[in-house]
């Protein structure tokens, strides 16, 4: 990757796209390190650079996922909420007649 993706560029890709460049950035975090120990890499602030854009990237298709899996779970709290309001609904019908009701008028 040559210049470093901002978080909006990041959150505008897609997860497949995301995914592509996570792995080109992992293979250059690797690469840098070892360039780094074994001290060809003379820049060692850019394996840290590096390291956090990869963090970064993680953390938006985390975030991803997570909308994704919200999204998905929305048609079944709907479900849930349908089925309380019907057993309230159900209980107000069975109520037993008040007692006033049944008392003998003199």
């Amino acid at each position: 990757m040559a210049a470093a993706t901002t978080l909006t560029e990041l959150r505008k890709m897609r997860p497949e796209d995301l995914l592509k460049e996570i792995r080109t950035q992992e293979n250059s975090v690797v690469k840098l390190r070892l360039g780094v120990k074994l001290g060809k890499e003379k820049d060692s602030a850019k394996y840290i650079r590096e390291k956090k854009q990869l963090a970064r990237m993680k953390t938006v298709l985390t975030e991803k996922a997570i909308e994704l899996e919200k999204e998905e779970a929305k048609p079944a709290e709907v479900k849930k909420e349908e089925k309380v309001e019907e057993k309230k609904e159900d209980k107000k019908e069975k109520k037993p007649a008040k007692k006033s009701l049944l008392r003998k008028k003199s």
